[in-house]
């Protein structure tokens, strides 16, 4: 299953994307960029090329987009089931903590949603649709197992924020870990 938009194709990553997908979570990690680059979004979620190919083939979990006019790697999508995503600290607290969070008249809880994110675009490509172009193509893929998407943004990263807001996901309340504080956010899969 693909979709297209212009010269960009959004997909789930194969094997010979997954060091391009690797560079650009690297390029725009928040350990990665002085504060001023910040301001124009980033990324807190770190993988070895192994975690992302593991995530690709166990839960086709990794969607991106591809510029196909020069074949590159312009924007990303990870997405994972609670328990892949146990061995994570941040994700095995999220996990822990969603019951205490409602979304459409119900907790939230593992069994019933999926952890989405982090999404991340090249800085050149933003503001063209790519975003909800990656999000539209994880749904699809989630849907047939998980009704809620479940997804967390630093406050520090309004960015991000209004993307998610944009996209209909709903702030459903905020947590802490590791000294950052979050808010939690969720949206159905269909």
């Amino acid at each position: 299953m693909e979709m297209r938009q212009g010269s960009i194709t959004v997909r789930s990553a194969g094997l010979a994307d997954i060091q391009h997908v690797k560079a650009l979570l690297e390029r725009y990690h928040a350990k990665n960029l002085i504060a001023d680059q910040r301001d124009n979004g980033f990324v807190t979620t770190d993988m070895t090329v192994e975690q992302l190919d593991t995530l690709r083939l166990a839960e086709n979990g990794v969607t991106v987009a591809v510029d196909e006019g020069n074949n590159r790697v312009v924007g990303l999508l990870l997405g994972a089931s609670w328990a892949f995503l146990q061995p994570w600290p941040m994700f095995d607290y999220m996990a822990s903590i969603l019951n205490a969070y409602t979304f459409n008249d119900h907790k939230l809880d593992p069994a019933h949603s999926y952890q989405y994110g982090p999404i991340c675009i090249a800085e050149a490509y933003r503001g063209r649709g790519i975003g909800e172009l990656l999000l539209a193509h994880q749904q699809q893929i989630f849907a047939t197992r998980y009704p809620v998407v479940v997804t967390f943004v630093n406050v520090l990263n309004p960015r991000s924020y209004a993307f998610h807001s944009r996209n209909q996901f709903e702030d459903v309340g905020f947590f802490s870990f590791n000294g950052n504080n979050y808010h939690m956010m969720a949206l159905p899969t269909c």
